[in-house]
């Protein structure tokens, strides 16, 4: 009797550690999934998982950061859909430029979960810009106004972080997208497509000093100053100060009729084959802004020159800081040391 009792009491003890033991396994898968869960590199998927099957209805692309904001657009020119920057004169945006930030939106993934405390988004870059925030606004939008990306990136040096404005969580991202802070990235802002070799003459008229003549015979002949009478200077510096015009990259763009004032320096450049474009260089603030025309010096030219001021003489072009005075140095820059 002792024996059988003895023999029960095992058995419901061994019951009791199995059950026991069970439960605690379970537990501890549990917790280790959740614990997976929390952890940094269990985020993972699309950013924007629905936006590949509604790319096709986007109409406008906002971007707004502490540098600069700018808004694209979809138009119709003709017979084609083109994009515009509406704060740049409706400025033509680069396709290629377009098919980028669209493609990197679609294939943008999260990577790792981060911070969820709205006093760390800055460490990410992840301050909303419309508060003076560090991050970088990007909205995409359809032709009723719907949002169909509505994101702030951080794009910092130790990677890419993403959040959505309403919500709180921050996550590390991967993909790759056009700059975003710098609207002239969109941009094809190359106002003279002459190659250097075409140029016959170049006349300078720079902020400080007298004016100056750069001129060669052919192509194959190096630079020259061919007036005023000095020594035969030539070489690297004359070269570039010659060909400067054609090798300009703006970093703004706005309608020639909104920057008006008198001019800091002109050039005028001849090609080989007659066709002369007057550009001048105009300060507005600290800021300077180019604007050019070309015309022909023989009838033979006038479709060379219509191509000219077809492509940039209804825009003024802004300038680095530095490009003053290298489309325009004064001529004690071309001999000095020489």
């Amino acid at each position: 009797m002792t024996t059988d009792l003895g023999e029960r009491r095992k058995g419901r003890l061994l019951s009791f550690f199995l059950v026991a033991g069970a439960l605690a396994a379970i537990a501890a898968v549990t917790t280790a999934i959740e614990s997976r869960a929390l952890r940094g590199d269990a985020a993972s998927g699309a950013v924007l998982p629905n936006l590949e099957a509604a790319v096709g209805d986007a109409r406008r692309i906002v971007v707004t950061s502490s540098e600069a904001s700018y808004q694209i657009e979809r138009t119709q020119r003709g017979d084609a859909d083109v994009w515009v920057m509406r704060d740049r004169g409706d400025y033509v945006v680069a396709d290629a430029r377009v098919d980028q930030f669209i493609s990197g939106l679609e294939a943008f993934r999260y990577t790792r979960r981060m911070t969820s405390d709205p006093a760390k988004y800055e460490r990410l870059g992840l301050g909303d810009p419309r508060e003076g925030g560090g991050g970088v606004l990007v909205q995409v939008e359809d032709g009723r106004g719907a949002l169909l990306a509505n994101l702030i990136l951080g794009i910092e040096p130790g990677g890419t972080y993403v959040r959505r404005p309403d919500e709180a969580q921050a996550f590390a991202a991967a993909g790759e997208l056009p700059p975003l802070r710098d609207p002239a990235a969109w941009l094809d802002l190359r106002p003279v497509l002459i190659a250097p070799e075409r140029l016959a003459r170049v006349e300078i008229m720079p902020a400080e000093g007298r004016a100056y003549i750069l001129a060669r015979e052919s192509a194959e002949f190096p630079w020259r100053i061919a007036a005023p009478s000095l020594a035969p200077f030539s070489g690297s510096v004359v070269a570039a100060a010659a060909e400067s015009l054609t090798r300009v990259e703006p970093i703004d763009v706005q309608t020639a009729p909104a920057i008006q004032g008198a001019p800091r320096a002109r050039i005028r450049a001849t090609t080989f084959d007659g066709v002369i474009i007057d550009a001048e260089i105009l300060p507005v603030g600290e800021a300077f802004w180019l604007k050019l025309v070309a015309r022909p010096e023989t009838p033979e030219q006038e479709a060379a020159a219509l191509e000219v001021n077809n492509r940039s003489s209804a825009w003024a072009y802004g300038l680095r800081a530095d490009e003053l005075e290298q489309l325009a140095p004064p001529l004690s820059a071309l001999t000095a040391g020489q």
